[in-house]
């Protein structure tokens, strides 16, 4: 779509037609998911449930009970044990949801 140029009252603008929603934006496509999992921080903390709610290979959307102060990175523990984990590194915070992206390498 070819930009539109607008004027009115002495302001002149450009409007781009260019929106593309997040879905579209993603590499991986995601399947819906839910499955309970928690979220380790560290040894003095106690790991904090949640909710997978979709996943791809590249990264997940977590929702948690309620809201919590969480790091930047955490590894995400898919087993009770913690035998089947993921290294995460959060993308994204709205409320009790966040966007975490699985990094290729640690």
């Amino acid at each position: 779509m070819p930009p539109c140029r607008c004027r009115g009252r002495g302001i002149s603008m450009v409007v781009i037609g260019n929106y593309r929603n997040h879905a579209e934006l993603r590499k991986k496509p995601r399947r819906q998911f839910h499955y309970n999992a928690q979220i380790f921080t560290d040894k003095e903390t106690p790991p904090v449930a949640c909710t997978i709610s979709d996943i791809s290979q590249a990264g997940a959307r977590l929702t948690l009970e309620r809201e919590e102060k969480l790091p930047d990175t955490f590894t995400l523990l898919l087993t009770a044990n913690g035998g089947a984990r993921r290294h995460c590194r959060v993308i994204w915070r709205e409320g009790v949801t966040i966007g975490v992206q699985f990094p290729e390498s640690r």
